[in-house]
């Protein structure tokens, strides 16, 4: 049953091994993803049930150090995911919002024993939600910005670099960032990525290049579609999705290592829970776990202290 914003529970979480068997088992392309992603990503919720719930639930022998003051919902860590990102965060052929971070959210809940509910829900709703308490913390792989600093309170915690992704074959031959000079790239705004992309358009114009078109999407699945219509030359996300989309053979990424900066976990101004998450990330950075997931992802882990941060990190 799909509900309008409600907290979804989710399960079946999955290493990145795991995606491609599944991919490879279910006979799913990764254009299934593309449209399953799509569909997902409106405000909704997807209301988790059954066994799932169960194994989701709050750990019974432990105290929470976060109570009904502190959290939208007594007793759950309710966390603002966009799932249109495979293999960090998407929603997979059975519904389910798996991935990555979905993996991480869970933990991080499980050891502050509480229950994990995800919204999956469009990222320029995220900031908003979190400022005014409908959801806890924002768990998509958010860029740190000392902008973003300024409005919330960011926990440090992966690395990751923006992408460009482009069909199989690379028809327009593109290799490096000045190649993207009177190209149409695609990517989901407000952003990051898009920020990158319109900062370079203007050093092109700068320089008197031919320009650079930056086309912008509600979501990176909704630009993936576009790309593999044959509307934009190339589309841009993190090259951990990027490099999930080039397995299914449609895609490949031409250009990675651009603008590469920490990501982190989001919260409203002064909320304890960040304070919280940041010591949970940091114990799981130490024990091994956070080292553990990053690697079956191929992803970087960031290397600072992770703590809360409100302004530019410390280089």
């Amino acid at each position: 049953m799909v509900h309008a914003i409600d907290p979804i529970e989710v399960d079946h979480p999955r290493s990145r091994q795991s995606l491609r068997t599944a991919v490879d088992t279910e006979r799913s392309p990764i254009r299934t993803l593309i449209g399953i992603a799509a569909a997902g990503v409106l405000t909704l919720g997807l209301v988790g049930c059954g066994s799932s719930s169960e194994q989701d639930a709050a750990p019974t022998d432990c105290t929470p150090t976060l109570g009904a003051a502190d959290l939208a919902e007594e007793g759950s860590l309710t966390m603002a995911t966009n799932a249109t990102l495979p293999p960090m965060q998407y929603v997979d052929a059975d519904g389910d919002v798996i991935g990555m971070r979905v993996d991480l959210g869970k933990e991080i809940a499980k050891r502050l024993c509480l229950t994990p509910k995800f919204v999956n829900i469009e990222f320029e709703a995220q900031i908003p939600g979190v400022q005014s308490g409908r959801w806890d913390m924002i768990d998509t792989g958010m860029f740190y910005t000392p902008e973003r600093a300024e409005t919330i309170d960011l926990v440090p915690y992966e690395v990751q670099a923006v992408s460009i992704s482009v069909p199989s074959g690379n028809p327009e031959g593109i290799s490096t960032v000045e190649d993207l000079a009177g190209k149409t790239v695609g990517v989901e705004a407000p952003g990051y990525e898009f920020d990158t992309l319109t900062a370079l358009s203007e050093q092109f114009a700068t320089e008197g290049k031919a320009p650079l078109t930056v086309q912008t999407f509600k979501t990176n699945a909704d630009a993936y579609q576009a790309l593999s219509a044959g509307q934009l030359d190339g589309t841009s996300i993190v090259e951990s999705v990027t490099s999930f989309y080039q397995e299914d053979g449609r895609f490949e990424t031409a250009i990675g290592g651009i603008n590469e900066a920490p990501l982190a976990m989001g919260f409203a101004k002064g909320s304890k829970s960040a304070g919280e998450v940041a010591r949970v990330l940091s114990e799981m950075r130490d024990d091994g776990y956070l080292p553990d997931l990053f690697e079956q992802y191929d992803v970087s882990g960031y290397e600072g202290d992770i703590a809360v941060s409100t302004g530019p990190l410390e280089s």
